[in-house]
């Protein structure tokens, strides 16, 4: 029997459980949260409803604190879990939504990005204590893994892979061209490499437009790219989501997917960010050794990389140093220090707790004039 440890009972916590509950593998979970009783909680309501399919998973709610790096360890080591997901975030990003809409408009251009520390500080902190066991399991980071699983890799933390951001485009993608040619969505097969920018550009305020992308549709193995103004696609198919965060039940299947994928070595070929530490997503193929990046033949690996990178400007980060050093864009810093008083124009990743604790002190204080 496999054995995964998947920290953090948010949305898409929560989401994974609910799936892995009525699903057909045979995984032992051990569910962790900061708060106990949440673990329980999520355990509790997915074994319930798994019930109802005649399923009967595995799950055990523990208490872990990240921040605690030396128990974490030990847990790892005493657990020996093949996989392990991170799904924990210090400051959820829709948070800002609760402001007016001028406020939010105006925090929400500096872009996710801007939220990096936040992002950052709790799966870091896991990747160490993972590396601190001494053991090698595969290592799924759901948290803007676009801009976090790089500034990992810089410090020789690499997670294996993500899950979202272009694994949400994708989907829409085939979902997109389906409807447009009126086809069965089986008969659809796409190469994209592209950054989560493109999807929170149609979704959210403020984001600039011009993000580089590479978009390859083909139907019954025949290009038929040249028939799609490509932009368009891109830009539509995100809009086929509800507003709001329903979309986290489709990250939360893509993270079963490449769990899946991994675990029981399917050579499976899909989308997915972050693989092996690069900046943005990409086609990739996976499976027992964990990630490989599969491009066709007309883009190069560079070509994807310099992409990623460009793309990455639009949300909020200059450049990723090879030291693990984060520079935010000008607009960014900008936006940050005038709308929130953060001042902060780059940061080293170890320094990503004490800066997510005083950007979310900012948010706080202005949050207090605004929100009853």
């Amino acid at each position: 029997m496999k054995k995964v440890l998947l920290v953090g009972t948010g949305d898409v916590g929560k989401h994974i459980l609910e799936f892995a509950a009525r699903d057909e593998s045979n995984i032992e979970w051990i569910v962790g949260d900061v708060e106990e009783e949440k673990a329980r909680w999520a355990c509790n309501n997915a074994e319930i409803g798994a019930a109802h399919h005649g399923m009967h998973p595995k799950f055990k709610p523990i208490q872990i604190d990240l921040f605690d790096g030396e128990r974490t360890t030990e847990l790892i080591k005493s657990e020996k879990p093949d996989a392990i997901i991170n799904c924990t975030v210090l400051h959820t990003w829709h948070l800002i939504r609760q402001l007016p809409d001028e406020l939010y408009g105006k925090i929400s251009s500096a872009g996710l990005g801007a939220w990096l520390p936040c992002q950052l500080a709790l799966g870091l902190n896991l990747a160490k204590s993972i590396q601190d066991s001494g053991l090698s399991p595969y290592y799924i980071n759901t948290s803007l893994s676009c801009l976090t699983n790089p500034v990992m890799g810089k410090v020789g933390l690499t997670p294996t892979i993500g899950i979202g951001n272009v694994d949400l485009i994708a989907p829409a993608v085939l979902t997109y061209v389906a409807q447009q040619k009126g086809i069965d969505r089986s008969r659809i097969e796409t190469f994209q490499v592209c950054h989560h920018q493109h999807w929170v550009f149609p979704r959210e305020a403020g984001y600039q437009p011009g993000a580089p992308y590479y978009l390859k549709i083909l139907v019954d193995g025949e290009d038929v790219t040249s028939e799609f103004d490509t932009d368009e696609v891109m830009f539509e198919s995100v809009k086929l989501y509800a507003p709001g965060i329903g979309f986290t039940t489709v990250s939360a299947s893509s993270a079963l997917k490449n769990l899946k994928a991994i675990l029981y070595d399917q050579n499976l070929r899909t989308h997915s960010p972050g693989p092996n530490g690069l900046p943005g997503g990409y086609p990739v193929l996976l499976n027992k050794s964990g990630a490989e990046v599969v491009l066709p033949d007309e883009i190069t690996i560079d070509e994807a990389i310099k992409m990623n990178e460009e793309s990455g400007k639009l949300d909020s980060i200059e450049e990723i140093k090879a030291d693990g050093t984060v520079i935010f864009t000008d607009y960014t810093y900008e936006i940050m220090k005038d709308a929130l008083g953060f001042d902060c124009k780059s940061f080293h990743a170890w320094d990503s707790k004490e800066l997510a604790f005083e950007q979310m002190a900012c948010f706080r204080k202005l949050a207090e004039k605004y929100i009853n």
